[in-house]
C-alpha cells in the first residue's frame, strides 16, 4: 500500500497568523518554516522579510539547536535537487539564528549553493560581504566570515581579506580564536 503523503498547505495560511503559532505541534511548526523560508526563497518578496524573521525566532525558541541544524541541512539538501534559485531562504539561519555553528554552516550553504544558483561563483560571497558590512563589529558577521573562510577559495578568501582592515574588534577577536591570520 503506498504511503499517503500528508497536504500541510494550510500551513502557509497560518504562518501569516501569528496568534496561531502556539497551537501547532513541533512537526507542523518545523513543517511550516521550511516551508515558508522555501517559499520565501523562491519569491525573494522583500515583504515577507519581517514575518520569516519572526516565525525563525518562534522557531528558535521552541526547538533545539539539532532541529534547527536539520531543519538548515533539509532545506539546503531541497534547495540543491529542486530549486537552486531559492538560496536566500538560508537567510533566516544567516540573520536570526543565534548559534554561531548554524550561522557559520549557512553560511557555507549559502556559498555553495550561490554556484549553483548564479553560475557565478562570487555572487554569494557578495551578498554576505554586504551584510557583514552593515556590522561590522557584531559577532554575527565573525560567524560568516568563518563560514566564508570554511569553503577554503582562493577567490572567496582574497574577497574576505579585502574587508579585514574595516572588521571591529570582536570580531577580529572571534576570528583570531578560530585560528584567522589577518
Amino acid at each position: 500500500m503506498p504511503e499517503q503523503i500528508q497536504d500541510y498547505s494550510y500551513l502557509d495560511k497560518i504562518a501569516l497568523q501569528k496568534e496561531k503559532w502556539n497551537d501547532l505541534n513541533k512537526s507542523e511548526l518545523q513543517v511550516m518554516c521550511f516551508r515558508t523560508f522555501l517559499l520565501y526563497g523562491q519569491s525573494q518578496n522583500k515583504n515577507m522579510i519581517l514575518t520569516v524573521f519572526e516565525i525563525y525566532e518562534f522557531l528558535m525558541a521552541n526547538t533545539s539547536l539539532t532541529e534547527r541544524t536539520k531543519m538548515l541541512t533539509a532545506l539546503s539538501a531541497n534547495i540543491r535537487k529542486k530549486n537552486a534559485k531559492a538560496i536566500m531562504g538560508l537567510f533566516p539561519f544567516i540573520q536570526v539564528e543565534e548559534d554561531a555553528n548554524i550561522i557559520r554552516t549557512a553560511a557555507q550553504f549559502f556559498i555553495n549553493l550561490s554556484v549553483i544558483s548564479n553560475k557565478e561563483p562570487l555572487s554569494g560571497t557578495k551578498i554576505l560581504l554586504e551584510l557583514i558590512r552593515e556590522d561590522l563589529n557584531d559577532s554575527r558577521s565573525a560567524y560568516v566570515l568563518l563560514g566564508l573562510l570554511d569553503v577554503d577559495n582562493e577567490k572567496v578568501n582574497t574577497q574576505v581579506s579585502l574587508i579585514y582592515t574595516e572588521l571591529g574588534s570582536e570580531v577580529k577577536t572571534i576570528l583570531h580564536n578560530n585560528g584567522v591570520k589577518i
